[in-house]
């Protein structure tokens, strides 16, 4: 999993932060974990309703739960103790009720090859989720691009550029997500879109992958 190109652990270099998780009831166990909920989570939540339920629920608050013990490399092997409190009537509703875990418990699900190709979806949708919305990340690599190269605000820079074009690769990258089935063609639709919208996006782009990459030393190419 660590060799995927958007792979990230999931857990905040802030253990202060809170740490929230998306669960699979069928499969009973996560299947991505995060911490910047407040600003992706819901619409991660959304896009990836197109494949199965998700119940958003935040694990940082359970009785057993240390810093960095649950991860995007091993989350599949966790439940959760109070798995009566999913009610499948607020899962598709618009308001996405937060769940509190009290105790983390082993997953008895077996990890398999689909489970590790939706694992690596849920990550290929977040990094773009996080991309679209990285002016309120607060995630590792907002952390390593404010720390980096200074203020976020150095990407109004961009705005003039940007304008409708932005608005309209926002939105089909969003229908892409929600409808994507196979990931490389996914990926390389939304990468079009980046190269054909202006070079403002593009540039955008590039600053945001490259915050990414050091923050998570993992490679998500440049766009030339």
């Amino acid at each position: 999993m660590q060799d995927f190109k958007y792979f990230t652990y999931g857990y905040s270099p802030d253990s202060r932060n809170p740490i929230y998780g998306l669960y699979q009831p069928v499969l009973n166990c996560f299947l991505i974990v995060f911490p910047d909920y407040d600003s992706v989570g819901p619409k991660l939540t959304a896009i990836l309703s197109s494949r199965y339920l998700l119940q958003p629920v935040r694990i940082d608050v359970a009785d057993n739960y240390t810093h960095n013990v649950i991860d995007n490399e091993i989350c599949e092997n966790w439940a959760i103790s109070n798995f009566e409190e999913i009610i499948p009537n607020n899962m598709i509703t618009a308001a996405i009720k937060v769940i509190q875990a009290k105790q983390l418990l082993p997953s008895v699900s077996a990890r398999s090859t689909q489970t590790e190709k939706e694992k690596q979806w849920a990550q290929f949708c977040l990094f773009w989720l996080r991309f679209i919305a990285f002016d309120s990340q607060f995630g590792s690599a907002g952390l390593w691009i404010d720390h980096n190269i200074g203020n976020l605000d150095i990407f109004n820079i961009f705005e003039p550029l940007l304008s409708s074009d932005y608005n309209k690769f926002v939105q089909k990258t969003m229908s892409l997500l929600y409808l994507g089935q196979d990931l490389e063609k996914t990926e390389q639709a939304i990468i079009s879109l980046v190269n054909n919208a202006n070079n403002g996006l593009k540039d955008r782009f590039n600053i945001f992958s490259e915050g990414y990459n050091e923050s998570t030393k993992n490679i998500t190419n440049k766009l030339v």
